[in-house]
């Protein structure tokens, strides 16, 4: 039995793409919601996470096509880490919140996080969009499907950026739109302009 269940675990490590709530191996971790508050919006979602570019004395300015990192005014690095196509943009750039790495988007090949020289560090993939920091282990974001004009489903994940093992966080609406995190919390939006707050907590 001890034997199956190692077996079982390895294939757990390998296939992190599963929901963790299935699965049965000690490292496996939820997101539980602990309490709730709604209000309602009449801005922008897409628009309404503040992200976070500055640390100290540390700015990243995004380009758009390339990023440069200033520190105390003076450019230190420019970079374009992906080569990023001529079709596309660098999106959803955010610091981590001690500062040492950026993340970001792009249309084509979807999360990356890199240190502050643009050296890659973790390629996500098209795992999620609207991703922002949770804190410097785990990202936020939205997985949404749509019919070309709407969305028509989009539920929210919670991504350890080491592992690429994504966990959902259970809302009670089909579509949780353009998630924002602010430890322990995550405002998130639905599509009759309301604003849901979420207090969270990771559990073993």
């Amino acid at each position: 039995m001890k034997k199956l269940l190692t077996i079982f675990c390895a294939l757990c490590i390998v296939h992190f793409s599963l929901p963790l709530k299935t699965v049965g191996c000690a490292f496996a971790k939820e997101v539980v919601v602990i309490q709730k508050t709604t209000e309602p919006y009449l801005g922008n979602a897409s628009r309404a996470c503040e992200r976070k570019m500055s640390h100290k004395n540390i700015e990243v300015v995004n380009h758009l096509k390339y990023f440069e990192v200033k520190r105390d005014g003076e450019v230190v690095a420019s970079f374009d880490p992906v080569n990023i196509d001529r079709n596309s943009l660098y999106i959803w750039a955010e610091l981590s919140p001690n500062g040492k790495m950026l993340m970001f988007s792009t249309s084509d090949q979807g999360v990356f996080i890199v240190n502050l020289k643009g050296k890659i560090l973790y390629k996500l993939g098209k795992i999620a969009r609207a991703t922002n920091w949770w804190n410097n282990r785990y990202i936020v974001g939205m997985v949404d499907e749509d019919d070309g004009d709407n969305f028509t489903k989009s539920d929210l994940v919670m991504i350890d950026v080491k592992t690429g093992r994504q966990m959902t966080i259970e809302t009670k609406e089909d579509i949780a739109l353009y998630p924002c995190a602010n430890k322990p919390y995550i405002e998130y939006f639905t599509l009759d302009d309301m604003k849901h707050t979420i207090e969270l907590r990771i559990k073993n």
